[in-house]
Parts: C-alpha cells; structure tokens; sequence
C-alpha cells in the first residue's frame, strides 16, 4: 500500500468551483443524458482528475441497453480512463506532477475483507468501481476516491502512448490478468472464442509470451477476422449465426483430422453461447477460461443450447478444468502500459473511432453495431 500526500492546488480548484463541465448520466435502459452541471465537490478524500479520453466496454453497452444489476440511477458510466492531474501526487515510491497524463485503475478497494489484505483488489468482497458504482468518465472530469491511489491505481501515461492508447491499458491490462492465470499450465494448442477487442489483445499478448504455440480466433465478422490474421493468428473460423451448430462440428472435425484440438480456450465474448462452443471444441484435459461476463444466458438455456447437468457431466467426464477472470489488478496496468510504450503490443489499431461526448449515444451504438473496434470519447467541451 502507497503512502499519499496529495498537495491541493488551491488556486485552481477556487477557481474550478465556478466551472461546469459536461456529463454524461445514465438513467435507465436506452435513456443517457449529457447535462451541464458543476464539476464535483473535492473532499480531502478524493483526487480531481480532467479526462483526456474514455474508451467504450463492452459493459457500457450492455449496461445501456438493459441496466445492471450493480447500477443505481443516474450514474456517469465510463471505466476506461486516461485523465490529466491538476494535484501534486507524491509518494512512497513515485511522485506524480500536476498537468501529468495518468491511467485509472477503476476498482475501489474496502481494504476490510480477506481478498483486499491479500491484494486481490478485483476480488473485494465490498466491491466499488468507477463507472459503475460511482462516477465515472464520461464526464470533463472525474472524482477519485483517494483508496485507488492507496493501491498504486494511478499509473503515470508513459512518452510513446497517445491518450486514446492509454484509455486501452485498463482492458488490456484485464487481458494480462487472464493470460496470468494460464502461465503454468501445459498446452499445445489454443482458441479464443471472440474477434472484438478483447480477443485480439489476447491473441498479441498470447504471441508474445507463448511462441510457437498454435492460435485460432473463432469470430463472426470478417474484417476482425482479417485483422486478427494480420496479427498472428494461425487459423481463423467464422460462426455465422448465433447457433450455428453446422459450423461448430465442421471445425471440430477439422480439428480431430489435424490432431489440433485445443487445450487451452479463451471465451472472449459476451454471448452465452460462446460457452457451449468452448466445451464442444475442448479436447479431454483441456482448459476454459471465461474472460467476459455472458448475457443472454436465460435465451440459450431455453433453447437448450446450455444445460447445466449436461455440461457438469462434460466436464467431469473430460477432465475440463474451467478458470473464471475478472478485472485487473494495479500491477498489470502498470505491465500493459510498458508493453503499449515499447511497442511490443500495437493497440492502436483497434481505435477505429472517436466520439464527442455530446454524441456518446451513437459511440454505444457504434460498439454494438461491430463496427470497426474500440470507440473512445476524446471530446469533451468542458
């Protein structure tokens, strides 16, 4: 844990008391806002950060469309943050100059319960996170709580990353947390069942830390396909339909006649469905990781597409180890902002388009529509 000063620039935050910015509110299913009000009140507790950029998840768009389960209305939604200091950040270890480019770790740590003692901020038994449970950063600027910067949650931009590659460290950092859980295990082959923005930073971080290792991107959209063989993917199958079972045994026939069966196989998407593609290409003693959360779920469990007996009996059967990943902690994003510096990663690809705030209703359109690959916000007319 970090030892904090936080040296208020008072002069600005005078004169930023009088100041509006912009923010976007989420009220309800299909129904955001952009109103103008007063930038938030800073406690002692809390670090005003303005916001550089904020790229759109996947949650953003489900939470858009159908609420959550962890929002309560009106909230500013936005995780993916890259932001500007306006305090003096110093301590044990570092030391954070005003006007400095910075990346937000979102979770909120209680530091009371066993996972938060052990460092395991992702897994708090008291979760908050920014863009969720509190604001986020689809707004000119943010209110963190002084706990992310307790755990080392601040993480200073380096030279080589632009602001809108810095709002992709929190996803791809998610990504590095995922590929940490898989490290010692022992495959040959490996699948990632999704073409979007998460699968493909996977496939690069998988690249590079396995060489030699046989990966295949299984996706829907030709244009992710493509870029994802321009990345290094050595096979890629396209699912044209959401229950494409035609599809799925043709690709597990191919695989049984090329002994390529995967051992190891990322669901990297957020349809449920993935999940029963994933046991039905595992091969026995093979490994799923379930990086994304799934919707959907009821649909496919009523199409029988997913039976809950069936697949327990599956796994057993088949010696399938099944591995859930979720969120980051600080380390990683401190890992994927050296990796985007040096260039080992190239994330800037994936930034197809970018938004005004005021049009951040067509950006979660655009997500959802698949239309190229990360929207970010880098607009905000404060």
């Amino acid at each position: 844990m970090y030892n904090l000063n936080l040296y208020n620039n008072y002069n600005f935050l005078e004169e930023y008391m009088d100041k509006a910015m912009n923010a976007a509110f989420f009220y309800g299913p299909n129904n955001i806002k952009i109103k103008n009000i007063n930038i938030e009140n800073k406690s002692n507790d809390n670090l005003i950060l303005k916001v550089l950029s904020c790229s759109i998840c996947s949650y953003d768009v489900r939470t858009f469309r159908n609420g959550s389960f962890k929002i309560k209305p009106p909230i500013i939604l936005g995780h993916e943050i890259c932001a500007e200091t306006i305090d003096h950040i110093e301590g044990k270890n570092f030391r954070i100059k005003p006007n400095s480019r910075v990346s937000v770790y979102p979770v909120i740590p209680c530091f009371n319960c066993w996972y938060c003692n052990h460092s395991k901020y992702n897994l708090c038994s008291n979760l908050k996170e920014i863009g969720s449970t509190v604001n986020g950063g689809f707004a000119g600027y943010i209110s963190i709580p002084k706990k992310v910067l307790e755990i080392g949650g601040i993480i200073p931009v380096l030279d080589n990353v632009t602001n809108e590659e810095a709002s992709l460290i929190e996803p791809l950092a998610c990504c590095i947390n995922g590929i940490n859980h898989i490290k010692s295990l022992d495959f040959e082959s490996i699948f990632i069942i999704g073409d979007g923005p998460i699968g493909l930073m996977q496939l690069m971080l998988l690249k590079k830390y396995f060489p030699g290792i046989h990966i295949t991107v299984v996706g829907k959209i030709d244009h992710r396909l493509d870029e994802a063989k321009k990345l290094g993917a050595d096979s890629v199958y396209k699912i044209d339909t959401k229950h494409d079972l035609h599809t799925l045994s043709k690709i597990i026939d191919e695989l049984n006649n090329r002994e390529k069966s995967p051992n190891l196989i990322f669901v990297s998407n957020n349809n449920a469905y993935s999940l029963k593609v994933a046991f039905g290409l595992a091969n026995k003693n093979g490994k799923v990781i379930i990086f994304s959360g799934l919707k959907d779920v009821s649909s496919v469990t009523e199409n029988n597409y997913f039976n809950t007996i069936a697949d327990a009996n599956f796994v057993h059967y088949n010696q399938i180890s099944v591995i859930g990943s979720f969120s980051s902690n600080p380390e990683n994003l401190r890992e994927a902002m050296g990796l985007v510096n040096s260039e080992e990663i190239r994330i800037k690809n994936l930034i197809t388009n970018t938004f005004e705030l005021q049009n951040l209703e067509n950006a979660l359109k655009t997500s959802e529509s698949f239309e190229g690959f990360k929207s970010v916000i880098n607009k905000f007319d404060n």
